[in-house]
């Protein structure tokens, strides 16, 4: 893993206690928790996705990114994205998450991917996960 910037650290400090939150209100609610994101835009907000099913399953970074452009314009650009996983596991965003990070992350979008607890993160670049992204023409 690369070292985190001290940016990413204080974004993951500011998502704890929204995080915490989100847990003890699955708690209550006797739901089980999944794989949700936080995103961090441009202009420094904290959007926060879960995922739900529907026709199709919407995932929590498409949820994330949702929000952020209902809230901030469908120009909105995000810089850090978190993607939480199980109480062990860490996840990867699938193919349209990967799709939808790279039309509304910055061109340096940072990618993390940690456990629940976030006590194991693992940091990407898109490139790295999405080396050929669709553009529509070659």
């Amino acid at each position: 893993m690369n070292e985190l910037t001290k940016e990413e650290k204080e974004f993951i400090e500011r998502v704890k206690p929204m995080l915490k939150k989100f847990l003890e209100l699955c708690e209550k609610e006797g739901i089980e928790p999944g794989a949700g994101s936080y995103i961090l835009s441009e202009k420094g907000n904290i959007y926060h996705g879960v995922p739900f099913e529907a026709a199709r399953s919407i995932h929590g970074e498409e949820n994330a990114i949702g929000t952020m452009v209902t809230e901030e314009g469908i120009n909105s650009k995000f810089k850090i994205i978190l993607i939480i996983g199980g109480p062990e596991e860490i996840i990867l965003p699938c193919g349209i998450c990967r799709e939808a990070i790279s039309r509304y992350g910055t061109e340096d979008v940072t990618i993390l991917c940690a456990d629940l607890s976030l006590s194991k993160i693992k940091k990407f670049t898109l490139p790295e996960l999405y080396p050929y992204p669709y553009k529509g023409d070659l």
